[in-house]
């Protein structure tokens, strides 16, 4: 049953769906209403990619051992994937430089090396892995400028760049010193050959945030970055032939690099390598795509947004030619050790995979029914972009309540999927999973008029769906309901005063 305070919540706001439609965005209503849009139906039965699989930080997963990941490859086997990027610096125990994962110490795998078997868990299951890392920054690199402060980058005025980082806090490094050279060449080497050999290639993802403008950089970070990649991907090939190396056009395209003061160099494109490309930081190139053997669209779809966001992102990566659409589908669990998103109350408070709160610790995430209507948004689209979205919604029902499906308890799925990822960000909640977070953003005045109102009539819905799912012995109704009940639970006793305007 629904807490008390859940139900003074739905009494004080009886909502008709029409009500809700009036008060609410025009964006929430389509999320929440998906069935007004329609599409084209499906052209084709062949697969639209080659490279189908999702970007997972598998660093910033701390708490989950090697069964829990071994049941993640058996949610990503059943969702049709070929490929898994596995974000693995930092979150091995480097014995050359132990300084990369002094910060990630409770990382199971740090504890207990794993890796390799999980590895091999995901090769019986048809799935190739590769190793993410980023040349000169981000986790488990930028702990090296924690003894080597004087190889940090340099903004145009030489001062240090800002320290920066999630869940592990550094600087860059500046890749024209030869030092930053040697540490991060032995420091990928080590990774590859050394702990986990049958991995099948790497991602090396150039920094999104910040690059080196000290004299010796400035104009020409990228080539001074593509030196790295050039000898790493030299011995790669040299060792390993078939190895699949996933890199970024910055090292190629002359172009101006988004989100940076810099162009990228112009240095000849090897058609071995595999071509990566983002909304924010590394965007398509059509020119190099039709170059490339290869090539990968990669966005936050499954991770943050929803299954029309999805459809959208294959269609992107469809209709730009590209043999792959690997998007991220993120959740961490590490603890917060620095003020991250300018939220300084979550430091030292552990990050809640997803916003799903009534997870264990060290329970995997990805069976859970929200991300599940995720997961098989991405089956479904990135074989068939053009499915209709009726279509979907029907594969969906049958898939969580089987034959039996009702539209009316879709739509309800797909509702309570939006109260977990209306809002979600890389580092926090949604609002409605985390009443700290609307606490906070009050506080702050982050809240816009009228979204108090919006969260009152979602939770009345949320209410509905309780109720109608509470008595029913479908196992698909009875996680929904459970679901149901535990977002009202949130939001009992004073929670609910937040939500007064």
């Amino acid at each position: 049953m629904a807490s008390e305070g859940f139900k003074a919540v739905i009494k004080s706001h009886q909502l008709t769906r029409r009500t809700l439609l009036a008060s609410a965005s025009a964006t929430l209503a389509a999320r929440f209403f998906p069935s007004r849009l329609s599409f084209t139906a499906p052209a084709t039965n062949a697969p639209a990619f080659a490279h189908r699989g999702y970007y997972i930080t598998f660093m910033r997963m701390p708490t989950f051992g090697l069964e829990a990941w071994k049941s993640a490859i058996d949610c990503f086997a059943a969702d049709g994937i070929n490929l898994l990027i596995l974000w693995m610096a930092g979150g091995f125990a480097s014995k050359k430089f132990p300084i990369t994962w002094k910060y990630n110490q409770e990382h199971q795998n740090v504890r207990a090396d794993f890796a390799r078997e999980l590895i091999h868990y995901a090769h019986e299951k048809g799935i190739k892995v590769l190793l993410g890392l980023t040349p000169f920054g981000y986790d488990g690199v930028n702990q090296i400028t924690l003894e080597r402060p004087d190889l940090r980058a340099k903004k145009k005025d030489e001062s240090p760049t800002d320290k920066f980082g999630i869940h592990c806090w550094g600087w860059n490094l500046c890749p024209s010193q030869a030092d930053s050279q040697r540490f991060m060449l032995e420091y990928a080497q080590e990774m590859f050959f050394d702990f986990y050999p049958r991995a099948d290639g790497v991602l090396i993802e150039s920094s999104d945030y910040a690059i080196c403008h000290c004299k010796d950089c400035e104009g020409h970070f990228y080539e001074r970055e593509f030196d790295f990649v050039e000898k790493f991907s030299a011995r790669i090939w040299k060792e390993r032939p078939e190895a699949m190396i996933v890199v970024y056009p910055h090292y190629f395209s002359g172009s101006k690099v988004p989100g940076m003061d810099a162009e990228a160099a112009r240095k000849k494109f090897d058609p071995r390598w595999t071509l990566f490309f983002t909304p924010h930081s590394a965007h398509l190139d059509r020119g190099l795509i039709s170059q490339a053997r290869a090539s990968i669209w990669s966005d936050d779809a499954p991770a943050l947004r929803d299954p029309l966001a999805i459809r959208q992102g294959a269609n992107r990566a469809r209709e730009a030619g590209v043999s792959g659409y690997v998007p991220s589908l993120e959740a961490f669990s590490y603890v917060a050790t620095e003020a991250e998103e300018g939220r300084s109350d979550l430091i030292g408070q552990r990050q809640v995979p997803f916003g799903f709160g009534w997870l264990k610790d060290g329970q995997m995430p990805y069976d859970q029914l929200p991300i599940r209507v995720h997961r098989i948004g991405y089956r479904e689209f990135s074989h068939d972009p053009t499915l209709a979205l009726d279509d979907f919604k029907k594969r969906l029902g049958r898939e969580v309540f089987g034959a039996e499906a009702e539209a009316i308890w879709v739509e309800d799925l797909l509702r309570l999927e939006r109260v977990f990822f209306d809002g979600r960000t890389w580092c926090q909640p949604s609002p409605l999973a985390s009443p700290k977070r609307v606490r906070f953003d009050k506080a702050a005045g982050r809240v816009k008029p009228g979204t108090l109102g919006e969260y009152r009539a979602m939770l009345q819905r949320v209410g509905e769906i309780a109720a109608r799912h509470a008595k029913a012995e479908n196992a698909g109704r009875r996680e929904i309901y459970a679901i149901a009940k535990w977002v009202g639970e949130q939001w009992s006793g004073a929670e609910i005063d937040l939500l007064k305007d």
